[in-house]
């Protein structure tokens, strides 16, 4: 069904029928010399136009999700299990296949990269994070053979590994959440600094001094070429924090993005923090006082009383669980 109108009354009609909610999005508009033939939904009286039946062109409509274009080459079993959502970082995504499906890969992966034109690489994961720096096997699945990518956030660049560096592109509204509460002439410590992320883009958005101290050789190499790429000034640190913040001096702020240990570490934090300094500590909980609980418990346990300033989920982390910031000040 499709409404006849000449083609000085096309647009005008387009607009109406689609206000109306009858316009046919699933074919296409036909036309000849004198008229356009608009699909229609039901009939319809428009001033000017007539209805005519006739053979229409439907839309091949993109897929909007990795589920949806899976249709049709999983079955409805598989479709049920089948991932549904995934990691990018740069151009390379990263997911977590289940063991069900694990034949089905290559498909799984090839229909990512005809569905998302930006994805080059597409990698499963093979283990959890789990080593001590915080990294974990993939196996690529589709496209091209590297693991290496440059990540774009908030106009800084992230050059990474996502097999031999840990970052995560769920935190980028987190790190710019600390980035903002930075004042100019800080001294700022990241600790678990990574490929650099919270370290630049605290140096990008403020004028603070800031120190970044990484465990992983690898990921620490990538740091000091981020650290040039986006030129900054951070004073990159590769080592073990227990041995290196002592060294250091104090600190205005320090942040701790180690959800998983950050606890173990806080009789390293506290006594490099200044007076009315700040510490941005992440946890994994199943709720914000969940951890502002064991975070006083630790606290009291070192000797120290501790006022806490805000507390925010940021991200799952699995079902129930949550990667928890608590920001405080010892008092």
């Amino acid at each position: 069904m499709h409404l006849k109108v000449r083609k000085r009354k096309g647009e005008v009609v387009r607009k109406r029928l689609l206000d109306l909610g009858v316009l046919d999005k699933s074919r296409r508009i036909l036309k000849d010399e004198d008229f356009l033939f608009i699909p229609v939904l039901e009939e319809i009286d428009i001033p000017d136009a007539e209805i005519v039946w006739m053979n229409g062109k439907g839309i091949k409509r993109k897929p909007f999700s990795l589920r949806e274009s899976l249709k049709g080459k999983l079955t409805e079993n598989e479709l049920k299990i089948a991932p549904k959502s995934f990691d990018i970082l740069g151009d390379i995504a990263v997911l977590e296949i289940p063991e069900e499906l694990k034949d089905k890969k290559g498909i799984i992966g090839n229909s990512l990269l005809k569905t998302f034109k930006n994805i080059k690489v597409v990698a499963a994961k093979k283990t959890a994070v789990g080593t001590e720096f915080r990294t974990r096997e993939v196996e690529i699945i589709a496209g091209e053979q590297r693991t290496e990518t440059v990540h774009r956030e908030y106009n800084c660049l992230y050059k990474l590994d996502v097999s031999s560096t840990y970052f995560s592109p769920r935190l980028g509204t987190e790190r710019m959440r600390i980035a903002k509460q930075v004042r100019d002439n800080e001294r700022v410590l990241v600790m678990f600094a990574g490929v650099g992320p919270y370290a630049i883009l605290i140096s990008k958005k403020s004028n603070a001094r800031v120190y970044a101290i990484e465990l992983n050789p690898k990921a620490f190499e990538y740091m000091k070429e981020n650290i040039r790429m986006n030129k900054v000034d951070v004073v990159a640190i590769n080592g073990d924090v227990r041995d290196k913040v002592p060294k250091l001096g104090k600190f205005n702020r320090i942040v701790m993005p180690l959800p998983k240990d950050a606890g173990d570490f806080l009789d390293v934090a506290l006594p490099a923090l200044e007076k009315n300094g700040v510490v941005h500590f992440y946890d994994f909980s199943h709720n914000v006082d969940e951890s502002i609980e064991k975070l006083r418990g630790i606290c009291g346990d070192l000797g120290y009383k501790i006022q806490i300033l805000d507390a925010v989920k940021c991200g799952s982390y699995s079902p129930g669980i949550f990667r928890i910031c608590v920001d405080f000040r010892v008092i």
